[in-house]
């Protein structure tokens, strides 16, 4: 694989900030990664261009490139899009397109280990993410409170109900397709569904 042109393609469309609607609800307006209520994931990320810069489809090449050269190198699939009955690639262009002078560019993740492991190829520290059953927060030491009021709740009391955890050891702008329950402390919310977590990372749960 040429590691730097994934390496600048991950830059593109990792850490660029905004972006347009995605399929299944991910509709962000800065960068964020999209967690599911089925626990897949997305990234998606806007640029500002112009058509002196690239055209669309030198962009959309550019990007299934470097997608279809890390695929290849970890199943031996040269391929960048998902197909129909087909296994889920671990890396795959959803969508790439150049309007109103943005680039938009949403990328499918087989799960948040195919995530993670994408951006470290690179170089690019995004920081563990795991996507996991609510009971999992049962035994730690997590400092939850509600989302929608801010009171602090047990762990216990999390754990006997039902949702998706998500949890990262990095800062990172977290939108799910379901109302988020609870997250841990210094997290932000933006909405009902998107939260910001701060550096040094935090917890996320879901309905």
């Amino acid at each position: 694989m040429k590691k730097a042109r994934l390496t600048a393609a991950l830059g593109l469309i990792l850490l660029l900030g905004g972006c347009k609607t995605a399929g299944g609800g991910f509709d962000p307006q800065e960068n964020m990664i999209y967690v599911s209520e089925g626990r897949s994931l997305s990234t998606a990320t806007v640029e500002a261009c112009s058509p002196e810069t690239y055209s669309e489809d030198e962009l959309r090449a550019f990007v299934e490139q470097a997608v279809s050269d890390y695929n290849e190198e970890k199943t031996g699939q040269a391929k960048a899009i998902n197909e129909d009955g087909q296994e889920k690639l671990p890396v795959a262009v959803s969508s790439c397109e150049i309007e109103d002078g943005q680039a938009v560019m949403i990328l499918d993740y087989a799960s948040s280990e195919d995530l993670v492991n994408f951006a470290t190829e690179a170089g690019i520290p995004i920081g563990d993410l795991t996507v996991t059953d609510v009971s999992e927060a049962a035994g730690t030491d997590l400092a939850l409170k509600k989302a929608d009021s801010g009171e602090k709740v047990s762990v216990e009391a999390v754990a006997a109900g039902k949702g998706t955890m998500v949890q990262t050891d990095g800062a990172a702008v977290i939108q799910t397709e379901g109302k988020i329950l609870y997250a841990t402390d210094g997290a932000e919310m933006a909405d009902s569904r998107t939260v910001r977590l701060p550096e040094g990372g935090g917890t996320v749960i879901f309905e």
